[in-house]
């Protein structure tokens, strides 16, 4: 017995799931590759595993960092597209790790980035699509302890002046206020040579947005990380997350009172045969012999009326079930147990199974519902 389900028994839903990956410079080597001027020549320009760097070099920069403000022009995800060519910035050597789809799947999680420079000892983390350190930085404009007063420069260049209240060289604890907030930040160094400015934790004073430094950009539908602003990179572990869609599909499968209550086990039918023969069936190396099977030609199957028990002592029919189940040795009054659900498409083809964990019996006076969910 088929049964047609209603659009409205079937409800579909979406949902991502993630997988955590390591992967180090032994698995996917670092593609370092600089900007060199000359005529395009396989002879002259450098390689990397088969790569010429010059055109890796010079893709990566059309492709994401023409800072155009066009959302048709634009590869990869920005926090805001007005302000991309800060955040996109391309130095004059890049190092490049391609992670392969097979692990990165729809896309890289978004935050979920943590990279390990193994020579120089520095973490690095995932920020809206940058790649920033753990130890914030800042590039320091000025300071001058004599009036109480800090200049520094963030990721933006854009460059905010605070007010020095305290600063104790030994641990590092400093009171700065910028804006109308004052808080108590550690300030881990200050490079004069450099220029730059570490801090503990990111400086967060209220009605300010101080971006810290980023050294590079995550792309994450294809799965590549670019570091623009190091001087070396060699060996490096890296932690992510892969993203996959899933679908899951409910279905709603009601048995009305009355449906799928024929059942064609043995000793509940009556079957009549046409005819039968013996097949010979192909063998198959390795795995089963040839043998001969017995073929039957069925030409009808009808429900018995009555049953009886092994004894032949107990007999009743169908309507006894409203009667007394005292006459019923097997307690099924020969209705139907639910085992396997089919599953089928417009054409009538067979698209999913669904097992249950135990026969469900379909008494003939309820209803019966069954919820299928599947993945795809």
């Amino acid at each position: 017995m088929l049964k047609t389900i209603p659009k409205s028994s079937i409800n579909r839903r979406s949902f991502n799931v993630h997988k955590k990956w390591t992967v180090t410079n032994s698995d996917h080597e670092v593609l370092s590759a600089s900007l060199e001027p000359g005529a395009f020549d396989n002879e002259t320009f450098t390689s990397q595993n088969g790569i010429i760097t010059h055109s890796l070099y010079s893709s990566i920069k059309s492709k994401y960092y023409q800072n155009q403000d066009n959302i048709f022009n634009l590869f990869g995800s920005t926090d805001n597209i007005a302000n991309i060519s800060n955040t996109r910035t391309i130095s004059d050597t890049i190092y490049v790790i391609p992670i392969p789809q097979n692990k990165f799947g729809e896309k890289i999680k978004e935050g979920s980035v943590e990279f390990n420079d193994l020579d120089n000892d520095v973490t690095y983390a995932d920020s809206k699509g940058q790649i920033v350190s753990t130890t914030p930085l800042y590039t320091l404009v000025s300071i001058d302890l004599s009036d109480s007063s800090i200049v520094i420069k963030d990721n933006d260049n854009e460059e905010f002046t605070g007010t020095i209240t305290s600063m104790d060289f030994s641990t590092g604890v400093t009171v700065l206020t910028f804006g109308s907030d004052t808080d108590s930040v550690v300030l881990t160094r200050i490079d004069f040579e450099n220029n730059t400015l570490l801090a503990a934790e990111p400086l967060d004073f209220d009605g300010l947005e101080i971006d810290q430094l980023a050294y590079g950009n995550i792309f994450y539908s294809d799965g590549l990380l670019v570091f623009t602003n190091l001087s070396s990179l060699r060996q490096y572990r890296c932690s992510f997350r892969s993203t996959k869609t899933i679908h899951e599909t409910e279905i709603l499968i009601s048995s009305k009172a009355g449906e799928f209550n024929y059942s064609q086990n043995p000793s509940a039918v009556e079957v009549t045969l046409t005819d039968s023969y013996d097949f010979t069936t192909t063998e198959i190396t390795n795995v089963s012999p040839s043998h001969t099977k017995k073929i039957k030609e069925v030409q009808d199957i009808k429900r018995k009326e009555t049953f009886g028990g092994s004894t032949g002592s107990v007999e009743g029919t169908w309507n006894d079930y409203f009667v007394s189940a005292s006459t019923d040795p097997t307690g099924s009054y020969l209705t139907t147990y639910i085992t396997t659900i089919g599953i089928y498409d417009v054409d009538g083809d067979m698209v999913a199974v669904a097992k249950l964990p135990q026969p469900i019996k379909n008494l003939p006076d309820y209803d019966v519902n069954f919820i299928v969910r599947f993945d795809t």
